[in-house]
């Protein structure tokens, strides 16, 4: 019993930690970066498909 208490908060933890460090965070980069100068994956996949 106290097991399975113990492996729900650790899971519950990990859950609302990726959470908030996904969305949440303050000064997280993300795809707003790119709005400026473009996502260089997207730049790359479309130089590699015009040759």
């Amino acid at each position: 019993m106290i097991a399975t208490i113990i492996l729900a908060i650790i899971i519950f933890t990990a859950f609302f930690y990726i959470l908030y460090a996904r969305f949440f965070k303050k000064g997280n980069s993300g795809c707003h970066d790119c709005e400026d100068i473009g996502c260089p994956l997207v730049n790359s996949h479309q130089e590699s498909r015009k040759k």
